[in-house]
């Protein structure tokens, strides 16, 4: 008896077709399978790629702002309002028919969270800046949006008054620890320092695809990223104008990175990390929700 005769039955024809259908399939079957799990195995490396990728800005409903803020003089070089002066600042505000509430907020208080905003996301330098913002601010709420022009013609009349301004919506409050500002062609990223020494033969300064890129892969590195964000002109313009409706820019707002942390105590190491790199033009705290 031969080799072939051993394995496939004695030279049986019936069993030879039988035999060799079934390897047939079988070799269909192994090839499939392996198919199936090469494409789920990219399928999957496509996904874990993309999760890294900026995010847009979670899609929630946006309301206008109500809030704004008289800020109290207290600046360095500037005589510091003092406690009468404020509670004549305060009495005004309160008498007003537009406002329906009135919170004294502590300059000291605010310096403090300043620093430790800033000290979070590793920002030494900036924090120490923050000895100089010392003046008290009333902090009140509109009752109808329109009407803030009234009490900036009010607080005009009022001592030592510094400024008068809208409370931005603070979307990103909860949602991110640090922001990163790309270089853009509006005014301030043209005459800042950092887009300009990014400024090459025929370039503007404004923030590349290729460093807009790089930004993220260095984020990439650091440890505890959870999500990181892009937040567009569009997305920024409509933020900017939930406080200030009528507000037209002169060109398209710089883009942002917002960045999620699993541990905001990582946070620290973000600042040093990507403030240096090209196209970026400051790396900033997202303060909490007062």
């Amino acid at each position: 008896m031969t080799y072939e005769e051993l394995a496939f039955g004695d030279g049986d024809p019936d069993r030879e077709l039988w035999l060799r259908s079934w390897v047939a399939a079988h070799v269909r079957l192994l090839i499939t399978s392996l198919i199936a799990v090469s494409l789920a195995g990219a399928g999957g490396w496509y996904l874990y790629e993309r999760s890294w990728l900026p995010q847009p800005p979670p899609d929630i409903a946006l309301s206008p702002s109500f809030e704004f803020e008289v800020a109290m003089c207290g600046c360095d070089g500037l005589p510091a309002a003092t406690v009468e002066q404020r509670q004549e600042a305060e009495a005004m505000l309160r008498a007003m028919p537009q406002v329906t509430s009135v919170e004294v907020r502590s300059g000291r208080e605010r310096a403090d969270q300043w620093r430790r905003s800033h000290r979070g996301i590793g920002d030494t330098e900036r924090a120490q800046l923050a000895s100089s913002r010392s003046g008290d601010v009333l902090h009140g709420v509109l009752r109808r949006a329109e009407d803030f022009p009234v009490i900036v013609e009010k607080m005009r009349s009022a001592p030592r008054v510094s400024t008068v301004s809208r409370s931005g919506v603070n979307f990103w409050a909860g949602r991110a620890e640090a922001r990163i500002s790309l270089c853009g062609q509006d005014f301030i990223s043209q005459n800042a320092p950092e887009c300009r020494r990014s400024k090459r033969a025929g370039a503007t300064g404004t923030v590349t695809e290729e460093e807009k890129a790089a930004v993220v892969a260095r984020l990439r590195d650091l440890p505890g990223v959870e999500t990181i964000y892009f937040q567009d002109s569009g997305h920024a313009l409509k933020l900017v104008k939930l406080s200030y409706p009528d507000y037209k820019p002169d060109g398209p707002l710089p883009g942002s990175l917002y960045v999620k942390f699993s541990d905001p105590a990582l946070a620290r190491a973000i600042t040093p990390a990507i403030e240096p790199l090209p196209g970026v033009r400051a790396v900033e705290p997202v303060l909490p929700e007062e």
